[in-house]
């Protein structure tokens, strides 16, 4: 199977642009442990003009590449780390949106659907 993308963005709407870069910081140091091949921070496009960097990156947002297999794993690390934070998660896969907390059974729920979605295999 080929690697997926996944989006995965902290919703801390309460939050100054410092606190979400930190709150973004500690899910990305979490996610690495969670057994993906990749988590870099998203990128809003192209900067406005005059700004030094080549991209603008987007706020609070990640872009995750993993095994499909990994899916289950990056769910349940995401749902470990909710668990210590007031910051809400928004989790994007082929474009359908996951978003708020939810508790094991409807994440396992949510899990099965999408993966027989994209792998129809029995």
């Amino acid at each position: 199977m080929e690697p997926l993308s996944v989006g995965v963005r902290v919703l801390a709407p309460e939050a100054d642009a410092e606190s979400v870069q930190d709150l973004t910081h500690n899910l990305r140091e979490a996610l690495l442990d969670a057994d993906v091949d990749d988590v870099r921070p998203a990128t809003a496009g192209p900067p406005p003009p005059g700004a030094k960097s080549a991209e603008a990156v987007a706020l609070g947002s990640l872009v995750v590449t993993l095994a499909p297999t990994v899916l289950e794993n990056l769910f349940g690390m995401v749902s470990s780390w909710l668990s210590r934070q007031s910051a809400d998660v928004q989790v994007e896969i082929d474009g359908n949106r996951f978003q708020g907390r939810v508790t094991r059974s409807q994440r396992d729920e949510l899990l099965r659907a999408y993966l027989s979605r994209v792998d129809p295999r029995p």
